[in-house]
Parts: structure tokens; C-alpha cells; sequence
């Protein structure tokens, strides 16, 4: 048994380190993971309290042999530094068998007024929640499921091989494409009322050439 709580009490420093110092870096199933370990820790050890190897803790009695108002190193020691000295300010604390006078107090004042509850509101108010409860779970594994597939399936699909290939076909093709229809002469419009050609305005320009005579250049043939 004193090994069983040990390795519980291990895994719950580790748990608690996590959560003061690296809180910011720990996910969610590190956290459900660590945590589990911690319950199943804590199942093994009630399954060994409740096998018949183990005498039931409540046949035993528990009594202080010595109480010391002075500082107790073995004490300290065994206790991990929790407790120092056993006087007779601590044993109550320690040794308590029932919860502390105020607290039972008002422990007996919230059953004494939810045994003055209708058991009809009761059951109302309980169903109410399980229905709440059902439809987040609800939703939860939904979520889930929508996850996973996406996992399963990879980046969704944007593309299309069939409007890719009409696309490059329309454009070296032309396929897909409508001719536009050639708008036709009214008959009313006679030929004459449309438009002559435009003519070009500008001429080239000319050119002036000098040449003389045969007679007057000194050169007979």
C-alpha cells in the first residue's frame, strides 16, 4: 500500500509541476494523459483496500503513543516537511474521524433542505440536465468525427481536372466559345445613302529633277 501511494503521490507532483511552470506549452491530451495515470493509480489502490488481503481500515484504531510540543527531525522527515511537531494542537486535525463542527454543520443544513425538495422538481431539473449533458456529448462527438475524417482525408479538394482541361481547350480551341452574328444591311437603306469610302487627303510630295540637254552639256554623239 505504501508503494501504491508513493507512485500516486509521484505522479500528482509531476501533474501539479506541469500546471505552475509549463502551463502555457501543455496541451490537452498531455493534461487527459497525465491525469489518467493519476485515476488509474488511484482505482489500483482501492482495489487492493477493498481485496481480502488487506484487514478493512475500519476495524483500526489509530492512537497518538506520544505528543511533543518540540520540533521532531523523524517527524519532519517522514512527513516530507508537512508537519514538524505532534501536539495536541495538531492530533485532532490528524486524527479526526468526523468532518470539522462547522463544516457538518452546514453539510446537515443542505440535506436538510434538499430532503424538503419536491421529488418532482427533482426529477424535472435532472432530466433537464441529462438533456443538456446528452446534446453537448453530442455535439462533441460530432466535432470529433469531422475532425478525424478531415485528418483521414487530407486538405480538401479545390481543384478540378474537368474544368482545367475545358479551360486550356477554350483557350487554344476555342471550344465552349459562341460566334458573334454579323449584323445585316436594313433593305430600307438605299446604296447611295451609305457612306462613300474616305479618300486620302495627302499627296506625296514632288519631286524636282534639273536635267539638261545633250547639246548643252559639251557632249555630242
Amino acid at each position: 500500500m505504501l508503494q501504491r501511494v508513493n507512485e500516486m503521490k509521484s505522479s500528482i507532483n509531476t501533474l501539479v509541476l506541469k500546471l505552475e511552470h509549463d502551463h502555457r506549452n501543455i496541451s490537452s491530451p498531455v493534461f487527459l494523459d497525465s491525469f489518467s495515470v493519476v485515476s488509474g493509480q488511484m482505482n489500483s489502490l482501492m482495489r487492493l483496500l477493498r481485496s481480502d488481503k488487506v484487514p478493512p481500515l475500519k476495524g483500526l484504531t489509530v492512537l497518538p503513543l506520544s505528543l511533543n510540543p518540540e520540533k521532531d527531525p523523524a517527524l519532519l522527515n517522514t512527513t516530507e516537511g508537512r508537519l514538524e511537531v505532534f501536539n495536541h494542537e495538531v492530533v485532532p486535525d490528524y486524527l479526526r474521524t468526523k468532518p470539522d463542527p462547522d463544516v457538518e454543520a452546514k453539510h446537515d443544513q443542505v440535506e436538510h433542505r434538499s430532503s424538503q425538495v419536491n421529488q418532482d422538481v427533482i426529477a424535472k431539473q435532472a432530466a433537464s440536465l441529462t438533456k443538456m449533458a446528452n446534446h453537448v456529448v453530442d455535439l462533441i462527438s460530432s466535432t470529433r468525427e469531422e475532425w478525424e475524417a478531415s485528418e483521414r482525408t487530407g486538405l480538401p479538394v479545390t481543384t478540378s481536372d474537368a474544368d482545367t482541361q475545358e479551360l486550356v481547350s477554350s483557350l487554344y480551341t476555342g471550344k465552349a466559345f459562341k460566334s458573334a452574328p454579323i449584323p445585316r444591311q436594313s433593305s430600307s437603306q438605299s446604296p447611295a445613302a451609305a457612306s462613300p469610302p474616305v479618300q486620302p487627303t495627302s499627296k506625296a510630295p514632288g519631286i524636282k529633277t534639273n536635267i539638261k540637254s545633250a547639246s548643252a552639256s559639251g557632249y555630242n554623239r
